[in-house]
């Protein structure tokens, strides 16, 4: 019995190692748009004045074309990084229906160890990557007058309501999200118009350079107020609502209202860490 928990012991003791130097020697970065796939150094330990690679690959995960590519790494000044080969500048997205695979792109740096008495214990450092990228939304919104509803039997009025809503046209994937919502689908009488909340949210597992947004809302052939600027920032680099009014032609008792939101060309980054040694100098 004895011998069979150290056995176990010691294969639980060798996966923990094991985990513990695949963390050490990469990680993943973003969870939309634009994501890190891989990261870290070809070899994990390395002699004084040695040089090794450390390669990134990066895919294009989100719906639309990732332009404007650059990188940034950070940590390893004492190694004196030289980055051999660049990021390709845009990247395309996939396409399932047609069987495109997303475009990806390996970087390259190529480092040298420093030579120190007592060498480098597993190093900390960080990739950046920064891209351009759009978002685009658009929905369409079913309302209704109450008088409209009210004209159908009592039995029917429910089923007619659960008719009303928010359809999603066209969607872009990246790593802002956007979801239009109506509170209120059924207007009342005397009114013209119809409250909307727009809501943005930060899914791409990084960061807006400084938090700021490009955004247009608008409705063909209609009058949209949100009372906000060309440009917005997410609360905390999360989230933001928007709440806007938007005209309704109820004239005919319903309406379809076409609401369309982009957000473009803004600056995203996202990021990813390793480790790396270096060995002891001989003395």
């Amino acid at each position: 019995m004895t011998g069979k928990i150290i056995s176990i012991l010691l294969v639980i003791f060798i996966l923990f190692l094991s985990g513990c130097t695949q963390s050490s020697q990469s990680s993943r970065g973003g969870s939309n748009g634009l994501i890190i796939e891989s990261f870290g150094p070809v070899t994990n330990e390395v002699e004084p004045g040695d040089s090794t690679d450390i390669i990134a690959v990066i895919k294009n995960a989100g719906g639309s074309e990732v332009s404007n590519i650059q990188v940034e790494l950070y940590g390893l000044g004492d190694w004196k990084p030289n980055l051999i080969t660049p990021p390709n500048s845009n990247m395309l997205p996939g396409d399932p229906k047609r069987g495109i695979e997303p475009e990806t792109s390996e970087v390259v740096w190529e480092v040298t160890a420093p030579s120190y008495k007592t060498g480098i214990e597993s190093q900390e450092f960080e990739i950046r990557v920064y891209y351009s990228y759009s978002t685009s939304a658009v929905a369409q919104i079913k309302v209704a007058s109450d008088s409209y509803i009210k004209s159908f039997p009592a039995s029917e009025q429910q089923s007619k309501i659960s008719e009303l809503g928010v359809k999603m046209d066209k969607y872009t994937d990246g790593p802002i999200s956007v979801s239009v919502s109506a509170p209120s689908k059924v207007v009342r009488a005397g009114s013209t118009s119809v409250r909307i909340t727009i809501d943005i949210q930060n899914v791409g597992g990084g960061n807006l350079v400084n938090y700021e947004l490009p955004i247009s809302i608008s409705s063909p052939g209609r009058s949209v107020n949100c009372g906000v600027s060309n440009t917005i920032k997410l609360l905390q680099g999360k989230s933001k609502q928007i709440r806007c009014t938007v005209d309704a032609n109820l004239g005919g008792g319903w309406d379809n209202i076409p609401i369309q939101v982009e957000l473009q060309n803004y600056r995203y980054w996202v990021s990813a860490t390793s480790t790396i040694s270096a060995l002891p100098r001989e003395i």
